[in-house]
């Protein structure tokens, strides 16, 4: 089980600075309950921090960690949380990783991506038009084109409620770690959408030729072999 992001989460749905965006995660729950859950998420985070000053310092026991995934769990259960949101809520907190590519190579992916989209790249290596195309077709229907970002950091920081400077000074040398796992999770997420929306809308053959593209200009970027899941 892995703690850290069990922690994580119960610690960020405890927050009022992120009790509007809980939809960003795919938990799309009434205001009301919302409200409810994060009250019982606050009740977690004392049960976590075991009396411990900073997060650092607390029981990372299995034991603990245990207790913890049980009172989530009845918690959700307790208001009704629905089956996707439930599914939504194991797979972030799941031990093994979503993906089954590499957070850094995601990263690079999307990256080149928006270059092409761009039009950055002016000389070899160039993906023939008709491709570039339909990748730009696959963005906009994996809703990425027009992504807002929200600036999730500057929220946290700039939040005077008692509860959440409070969480703040649980990780007082890193006060930005929940907007950091948010930004990792927005990352995947985004990841995901676009390369199953890969697989599902580009043929077999235009599919292995933007990969085989990917894999040029991601090895000239960075100097390394770019190593790509095999396509659904």
């Amino acid at each position: 089980m892995n703690a850290g992001r069990l922690d994580k989460l119960v610690m960020l749905l405890s927050t009022d600075w992120f009790l509007p965006y809980w939809f960003t995660l795919g938990i799309r729950i009434d205001r009301e309950k919302t409200v409810l859950l994060q009250k019982g998420c606050r009740e977690i985070v004392k049960q976590i921090m075991s009396g411990a000053r900073e997060y650092w310092l607390t029981n990372f026991s299995v034991e603990r960690v245990g207790k913890t995934r049980s009172m989530f769990e009845a918690l959700l259960r307790k208001y009704h949380a629905d089956k996707h949101t439930t599914e939504k809520i194991s797979a972030l907190i799941a031990e093994e990783e979503i993906s089954k590519i590499d957070e850094g190579t995601s990263w690079l992916i999307l990256s080149i991506t928006e270059r092409l989209l761009q039009g950055s790249f002016k000389e070899d290596p160039q993906l023939e038009s008709g491709l570039k195309e339909a990748v730009l077709k696959v963005w906009a229907m994996a809703n990425l084109a027009d992504s807002h970002e929200i600036d999730f950091e500057n929220l946290c920081l700039s939040s005077n409620s008692d509860w959440d400077v409070f969480i703040r000074n649980t990780t007082p040398d890193l006060p930005t770690m929940l907007p950091d796992c948010l930004s990792t999770i927005a990352s995947n997420d985004k990841f995901e959408l676009f390369w199953a929306s890969i697989n599902s809308n580009l043929a077999t053959n235009k599919r292995q030729e933007l990969l085989n593209w990917y894999r040029r200009v991601g090895e000239s970027m960075t100097g390394e072999p770019v190593r790509l899941p095999q396509e659904a």
